[in-house]
């Protein structure tokens, strides 16, 4: 018995001194940059210039130097009379491509404060690709297009359409998933010709179909990204999927079999920062093949 009683208390020790570092932790004490001033400042550089600072703050994030690059940010805006979002905008890019998404995400948070319309693009953008919130980043989107309801905007080059498409896809939202690209396709083959459009929506538009039994229209949809780029391996890897809901097998192994040769000659969609929702990888064919076509 009391041995149990000194492993409760133990216990209770343990988290009250957990607690008490939790607590402590919020308010941990700032990076000192003033050494870090002196240093640039003998070396020539102006440090009473803040956009000078800004920069160098930047390209210590850039280098992994997190603490001191946010902290000489912090330090140039302190600097300034007015912080617009372009400067929390720009403070977040490289935060966010480094994955310090706590800083990244409160600076685009000050920025869309500051200015809603200039901002939710990138920031539905990002939260759809870095932190995966699609719920909050169609919402963010929607209020985006809403801004512009005109014209279809292109938030980081992509169209609005086919990114609230993206979100509604991964909220299993097949069918509004469709319409969204849908939109995408018609209006840039109204305005432009239809081999405009990104062959990936015809990929993720086919997933979709997939998912609501839609085959043929789905494999239509797969072929249609065939006919505007005839190395897209993922639109041969999902068609192959596809066709073995069909119970096509013959088929389906034949366009497996051609996505694993295709991505082994590195056709495949992949991004430096991010992962695709249609990426694929060779692993994977690998084990569809085996599991169907042997």
């Amino acid at each position: 018995m009391q041995n149990i009683i000194l492993f409760l208390a133990i216990i209770l020790l343990f988290i009250s001194c957990t607690s008490d570092e939790v607590l402590v932790h919020p308010n941990e004490k700032k990076y000192d940059i003033t050494s870090y001033l002196q240093e640039l400042d003998s070396s020539g550089d102006n440090i009473n210039d803040d956009t000078l600072l800004f920069q160098i703050g930047y390209q210590n994030i850039y280098y992994g130097k997190y603490e001191r690059g946010n902290a000489l940010i912090e330090y140039a805006l302190s600097k300034r009379d007015t912080i617009t979002d372009n400067d929390y905008h720009a403070w977040s890019v490289q935060n966010t491509k480094n994955g310090n998404y706590k800083i990244a995400i409160d600076k685009l948070e000050k920025a869309m404060m500051i200015n809603p319309q200039r901002e939710s693009g990138y920031y539905g953008w990002v939260l759809l690709y870095y932190y995966r919130d699609y719920k909050k980043a169609l919402a963010i989107l929607e209020q985006q297009d809403a801004y512009t309801p005109d014209f279809s905007d292109a938030p980081v080059g992509e169209d609005i359409h086919y990114l609230k498409g993206l979100c509604l896809m991964q909220l299993k939202n097949y069918q509004k998933a469709v319409t969204e690209f849908d939109t995408y396709i018609n209006n840039l083959a109204r305005t432009h010709g239809e081999d405009f459009v990104d062959v990936y929506t015809f990929v993720q538009k086919g997933r979709c179909l997939t998912q609501l039994g839609e085959f043929d229209k789905a494999i239509n949809s797969y072929k249609k990204a065939i006919k505007y780029y005839k190395e897209c391996t993922e639109a041969y890897y999902f068609m192959g999927l596809t066709q073995l809901e069909m119970n096509k097998k013959d088929s389906a192994c034949i366009n497996l079999n051609k996505a694993l040769n295709m991505i082994k000659k590195r056709y495949k969609s992949s991004d430096t920062y991010i992962e695709y929702f249609h990426e694929i990888y060779p692993q994977q064919i690998e084990e569809n093949i085996i599991k169907s076509c042997k």
